[in-house]
């Protein structure tokens, strides 16, 4: 019992003794306090602010794509690659265009000869079918009778135009105006200016004779008796045009004849059938006469006019205009008569119709060799992208193949990962992703301009724009936000830099300011503690703008110049103390 007593005393002792001294320290002693408040104050003053939010973040490199193997873009259906160099590792800066990897093709080559070789074949083609129009062309303008410049301009309905070929005697006209054709010989044009004479000579005589010899000539008419009678007086000059050098039985079955013709000038009245008596010449004069007469046969230039397509009983071609008349003397190119009718312009129509056919077919076959030369085109510009390089200044991240493997069947629609060589940054553009309080995220916008700086390039700065701000709820309810910043790339940035970015969210200039200490809330109004001239303080309203962690923007309520009161001694704690010579902010004893 004793003792607990003893305790309890002991304990009370420490109790007063604590408090006493407590006191002492919290009550300073009256010789060192000011009798009356003291204030410190600042001038409000003119200057310039920025309101902005400071926030920290590590740089993320923008994922510049996978880099892959360039496709066939319609050269060729699918191609196959060989890794041929590769200049570049992971983790390696590069800059725009330096050389990534060299690629080769292995199959290349092979498409590119398939591809000539059918050009060769596609001309080839093209040679045969101007053949045929041309052999086309020249039969239909037999029929027309006349040349063909284009193909379009011939108009089946137009009929037919029979022209004179020569100058010359219609001998013969099957032709009425009005009527239907019979036969296929509309008309017959003699030039009786030379008349045309088959002879023969034995084998005696032929030695004598050869082709360019003149002869002499004498014309005589056979009679009803059998007689020959001589049609006119004196003899005649004719040229031999040609002669056989092979013998061939005679009509009399006992000796051997060579044939020949000659031609000679017709004195006016010769016709076919007279009988001719033929002489060598000597000295312009009949000298020695040929074994065997000959018979005018034709003259020399004699054409036919005639129509062979479809003509008949019951053809539908009708001569439906004639110019000329039997016996009549024409010149070359003089019409003569027109056809037409159903049967004629389908004639005509089916030969036009088939050369415009080959004329399409050659078109289409020239667009596919213009198709072809586009391929061996893109092939030259495919070959180019061999050389695979950067397409902007990045970071490489990833190599997806070693030298000397093969990436088989590229096509046009082979996907992205199939054919990926590699995959890089983009340091063009790098990205903050970083998280701010709730307070601070009313400060930033979005395109608010940020700058920023790197810790392990100091004294540089790059320039940031805030690209998007969203939030969530963790799971412990807590609401974050997050801010999106953007970084123009430049050299020596990397992924992964700790970086230090001033977000501005407003900035004001040659305007009022005060530190912001002197700035208190007052029913939900902003106030300052302003010392008059008396050396009184009066509290004033403010209305204030930007602020940042030094000074506040006051927009109505103060001039410049005033004092406001940025600490008194009326804040001390009993235990501070202010020593009367002492102008700043009160500090603890």
């Amino acid at each position: 019992m004793y003792k607990k007593v003893i305790s309890i005393v002991v304990v009370l002792a420490i109790v007063f003794t604590g408090g006493y001294l407590t006191a002492k320290q919290l009550v300073p002693d009256s010789k060192n306090v000011s009798g009356a408040p003291r204030y410190a104050t600042k001038a409000v003053e003119r200057g310039d602010i920025v309101q902005g939010v400071n926030i920290t973040g590590q740089l993320n490199g923008n994922w510049g794509g996978s880099i892959g193997a360039p496709k066939p873009d319609g050269a060729v259906d699918s191609i196959d690659y060989v890794i041929e160099e590769i200049f570049v590792k992971p983790n390696q800066m590069v800059k725009k265009g330096d050389n990534l990897i060299r690629l080769s093709s292995s199959n290349l080559g092979d498409k590119l000869e398939e591809m000539s070789n059918n050009i060769q074949t596609k001309q080839e083609e093209i040679a045969e079918k101007n053949k045929d129009i041309k052999s086309r062309m020249e039969t239909l303008e037999s029929l027309l009778n006349r040349k063909i410049s284009d193909i379009n301009q011939v108009n089946p309905y137009d009929g037919i135009v029979f022209t004179a070929p020569i100058r010359g005697r219609l001998t013969e006209l099957n032709v009425e105006e009005g009527e239907r054709l019979s036969g296929i010989n509309i008309a017959t044009i003699v030039d009786d200016s030379k008349v045309k004479i088959p002879f023969k000579v034995n084998t005696y005589e032929y030695p004598n004779i050869q082709v360019g010899q003149k002869v002499i000539i004498r014309y005589g008419r056979e009679l009803k008796t059998g007689e020959i009678q001589i049609a006119f007086d004196g003899f005649y000059t004719g040229t031999i045009k040609k002669i056989s050098s092979n013998a061939v039985p005679n009509s009399d079955g006992m000796t051997y004849v060579h044939n020949g013709t000659i031609e000679a000038d017709n004195p006016g009245l010769v016709q076919p059938g007279m009988v001719a008596f033929i002489y060598t010449e000597k000295d312009g004069m009949a000298a020695t006469p040929f074994v065997y007469n000959s018979k005018v046969d034709s003259f020399v230039n004699e054409k036919k006019v005639s129509y062979s397509r479809g003509v008949g009983s019951d053809a539908n071609i009708v001569a439906t205009e004639v110019y000329v008349s039997s016996n009549e003397f024409v010149e070359e190119g003089e019409i003569i008569a027109r056809i037409a009718g159903k049967d004629v312009a389908e004639n005509i129509k089916e030969d036009a119709d088939a050369i415009k056919k080959l004329y399409e077919d050659i078109s289409k076959i020239n667009k596919e060799i213009e198709e072809i030369y586009k391929k061996i085109d893109k092939v030259s510009n495919l070959t180019s992208k061999f050389m695979v390089t950067s397409p902007s200044d990045g970071m490489v991240s990833y190599l997806m193949y070693n030298v000397g493997d093969v990436i088989n069947g590229v096509t046009d629609g082979s996907d992205r990962w199939s054919i990926q060589l590699i995959d890089m940054y983009n340091t063009d553009e790098m990205f903050i992703y970083t998280t701010v309080s709730d307070l601070d995220v009313l400060y930033i916008r979005q395109d608010a301009i940020v700058t920023v700086t790197v810790d392990a390039l100091p004294g540089e700065e790059f320039e940031g724009t805030v690209m998007g701000m969203d939030q969530y709820t963790d799971r412990d309810g807590k609401t974050v936000y997050n801010v999106q910043i953007k970084v123009e790339g430049r050299e020596g940035l990397r992924p992964g830099m700790n970086t230090n970015c001033f977000v501005n969210s407003g900035e004001s200039t040659d305007t009022l300011l005060i530190p912001i200490e002197a700035v208190f809330e007052e029913n939900g109004r902003q106030k300052v503690e302003v010392m008059n001239e008396a050396g009184e303080v009066e509290v004033v309203e403010i209305e204030a703008g930007l602020m940042n962690d030094k000074y506040v923007e006051v927009l109505s309520g103060l001039e410049e110049g005033q004092q406001v009161v940025t600490g008194s001694t009326k804040d001390l704690m009993p235990s501070q103390k202010v020593p009367e010579n002492d102008s700043l902010l009160p500090s603890t004893n």
